[in-house]
């Protein structure tokens, strides 16, 4: 009974169930995260980059005195033979690499490893190819090389060797890295700009050849990459020398470096999932969440390049200010219209909208950037309070109603919240604080709305509340407790039992119900009306008893937001009312791990609608507890049911149709679902299948014998992007395609 997180896994009996109160701490199994990734190694390098400050600091002639030293070139040849002083990551040392010289670009010159070049981990290919793409392409521009692409963005590189060329020498960087994990791809020192022991005193670049494998298409496009960015950290280095520029906006300025040469943009989805965290944080120490932190940084800058054009960075760069300091004075001195403040503000609504049409301030130029993760409600009389982060957003999402009305209330001005009017017309509009905000026209002209809730001071949390009203229109609901995208997963016995109990909606029939599946695999459960109590279970009286959920994808670290592995069991056969609570229940199966039930966590060390059946927590009596795996929060699955309403629409009801038919689905355009009848003169296999504008099979939303009559089927389109879509039904000899358009 593991929680596969770093973090210790507590289990809590619940002393309202009838269960004796005891917390049992657990050992820790971790969730395998990405097989491997690659990295730069200069942020491994904090302590060179004050090392080297602080030389500078002491030696504050130094520089110019080396240009008067060595008023020579290198003067390499192919064949040149000689040993660089190179970084064991491991070892947190230094040594000496034998190398040979093995191409002279207009830019570079490019020793190999003797050893990485007997061995065929370099060849002469890969040379030429680092060559040519340094010094005369990238992917972006087929006329300009790496070199040239950050010089024009960003400045120009040190010289304390007296050559104009910058030396590539590519190795097996000793990382550790042992198959699984991170390894450093390439890395910039700046030892090598000071006069000390173990300083090559050159402008020298580290290229990784194992396990980038640079033989490959693959790896070799990870490599350049990677000199785009490390290459920026030496040019950052060289007007920075004695005061370093603050990490995220090194970093930031790195990672658009690629972006600037044609690489794709990487992290994109982990920062889309965590956009409530102060901006300028860096968790340089933790191998994970450093992976959102790039994220938010690329995004950051990439956004300023769309607002003021690549020119903005090499007055960022070369700017004597470092952090939001130097940020805010290049707003100023550049004579832009609008603050820090106003273009932050403006960048988390981009980040959501992400619509550069309605308002250059409000989207980007790059494709497909996934949007900001928030709270979506559907059902009337919503409250909330939370606490938004130094410069980070939240965000609520209400849609499928009318007639909204909300009030968010603040204590302080360090909030600003927009709201984003999405229908036959877009609009962003600000909100006041602590009082009444109303949008009549939400239903009609507009069907969704985003609130942006973002924290403007630069230093301290603020917390919020809010109280919103509206009337549901939709013909279905979600139910979910899981607020968040998933954390991770709870390795469990065979035999245990995962539950979900929800609460009872007045008026509706259960549809649906989906489940967050981590491994291809197959889980049996079924639905139960809700005793009232977990001991001694929750499970009363049998409303759909047995019912499977599977998957045939499997997910790992990080994981896509939003979640794309869910299955969905359709329930209208049972006709199960839900008047009264309702609880879901899926038994563990032969291998605890697939498919496994997804969990997320919720604030609080309550019982909080998620139980779970151990047979045996390590020698503690069977029975139903709740999970938790930290002292602030408790576990919930990410289990979610869809209930219809009768919307008091009167419907025709024809007993026996004269022929097939397939509606429009309705609502169109909709966001996230919407839903699809036909009519069947007799029974038959249907199949409902949606395509993208491609012809491409996206989903299959129905294959399973009907009766004859009406029929409904709805589709959620919550996981896929905006754009024109078209539903097929076959049934029998029939067959018809529809177009509908996801409007997001």
């Amino acid at each position: 009974m593991r929680f596969i997180y770093g973090v210790f896994l507590i289990i809590v009996l619940t002393a309202s169930a009838g269960l004796a109160q005891k917390r049992i701490i657990l050992p820790v199994q971790k969730e395998p995260t990405i097989k491997s990734y690659s990295m730069g190694g200069s942020i491994l390098m904090q302590k060179q980059y004050k090392d080297a400050a602080d030389y500078i600091k002491a030696h504050p002639d130094y520089i110019s005195k080396m240009k008067l030293r060595k008023t020579t070139v290198w003067n390499f040849t192919v064949g040149s033979a000689k040993s660089w002083w190179a970084y064991n990551y491991g070892t947190g040392s230094y040594y000496q690499v034998a190398s040979t010289c093995r191409g002279i670009g207009i830019n570079c010159y490019v020793f190999v490893e003797n050893t990485s070049w007997t061995s065929g981990k370099v060849n002469q290919a890969v040379v030429d190819s680092v060559i040519n793409d340094f010094d005369n392409k990238t992917p972006s521009n087929p006329n300009k090389g790496i070199y040239q692409t950050d010089v024009d963005t960003f400045g120009n590189p040190p010289n304390v060797d007296g050559d104009p060329k910058i030396i590539i020498e590519i190795l097996d960087i000793k990382d550790g890295y042992n198959g699984t994990g991170g390894w450093v791809a390439g890395y910039f020192d700046p030892t090598n700009e000071i006069d000390q022991m173990q300083s090559n005193i050159a402008e020298i670049y580290y290229m990784d050849c194992s396990p980038t494998a640079l033989t490959t298409s693959d790896g070799l496009k990870v490599a350049l990459e990677t000199c785009a960015h490390e290459f920026q950290h030496m040019i950052n280095w060289n007007y920075h020398q004695a005061n370093p520029e603050l990490t995220f906006i090194n970093e930031g300025l790195s990672m658009f470096a690629e972006v600037n040469c044609g690489y794709p943009p990487s992290f994109q989805s982990l920062y889309a999932g965590e956009p409530n965290h102060y901006l300028f944080d860096w968790r340089g120490s933790n191998s994970t969440l450093v992976l959102n932190d790039y994220g938010r940084a690329q995004r950051f800058f990439m956004y300023w390049a769309d607002q003021f054009g690549t020119g903005i960075f090499k007055n960022i760069v070369q700017d004597n200010l470092t952090g939001l300091s130097g940020l805010e004075h290049m707003l100023s001195s550049t004579n832009q219209t609008l603050n820090f403040t106003q273009l932050f503000e403006n960048w988390e609504v981009a980040n959501k909208l992400n619509n550069y049409s309605v308002n250059p301030a409000y989207g980007y130029t790059y494709p497909n950037l996934p949007s900001s993760y928030g709270k979506t409600f559907y059902l009337p009389g919503v409250s909330e309070t939370d606490t938004v982060r130094p410069l980070a957003a939240e965000y609520y999402t209400f849609t499928g109603g009318s007639n909204l009305n909300i009030t968010f209330s603040a204590p302080s001005s360090s909030i600003a919240v927009k709201a984003i009017e999405i229908g036959n017309s877009t609009q962003v509009v600000d909100v006041p604080l602590n009082s009444p905000f109303s949008i009549p026209d939400y239903g009609s002209k507009y069907s969704t709305i985003h609130f942006a809730v973002i924290g403007t001071s630069q230093t301290t949390s603020q917390i919020y509340s809010f109280t919103a009203s509206s009337i549901v229109n939709l013909t279905t609901t979600e139910l979910k407790y899981d607020n968040t995208e998933p954390t991770g997963y709870y390795l469990l016995t065979p035999g245990d039992t995962i539950c979900v109990v929800f609460d009872a909606v007045q008026g509706g029939t259960l549809d649906s119900i989906r489940v967050a599946l981590r491994r291809a695999g197959t889980m049996t459960g079924g639905v139960w009306q809700f005793s009232g109590n977990s001991n001694p279970t929750p499970f009363g009286a049998r409303l759909a008893v047995p019912i499977s959920v599977s998957t045939k994808d499997s997910t790992t670290l990080p994981y896509p937001v939003p979640y794309q592995n869910w299955s969905t069991v359709d329930l209208r056969p049972y006709s199960i009312q839900t008047d009264q609570p309702f609880a879901v229940g899926f038994v563990i199966g032969a291998n605890p791990s697939a498919p496994g039930i997804m969990a997320a966590d919720y604030p609080g060390q309550n019982y909080f609608h998620s139980l779970t059946y151990l047979q045996s927590a390590d020698g503690t009596t069977p029975g139903w507890y709740y999970l938790s795996s930290s002292d602030t929060t408790v576990a919930i699955y990410l289990i979610r049911a869809y209930v219809s309403f009768v919307t008091g629409v009167k419907q025709e009801i024809t007993l026996a149709p004269k022929e097939f038919s397939l509606s429009q689905n309705y609502p169109n355009p909709f966001n996230p679902s919407t839903k699809i009848d036909f009519t069947l003169p007799k029974a038959e296999r249907v199949k409902v299948i949606v395509y993208n504008q491609l012809g491409q099979q996206i989903m299959q939303i129905a294959d399973r014998d009907y009766a004859a009559g009406n029929h409904s089927i709805y589709f959620n389109g919550a996981n896929l992007s905006s754009g024109i879509y078209f539903y097929k039904i076959v049934a029998g000899d029939f067959t018809q395609t529809k177009k509908m358009v996801l409007m997001k």
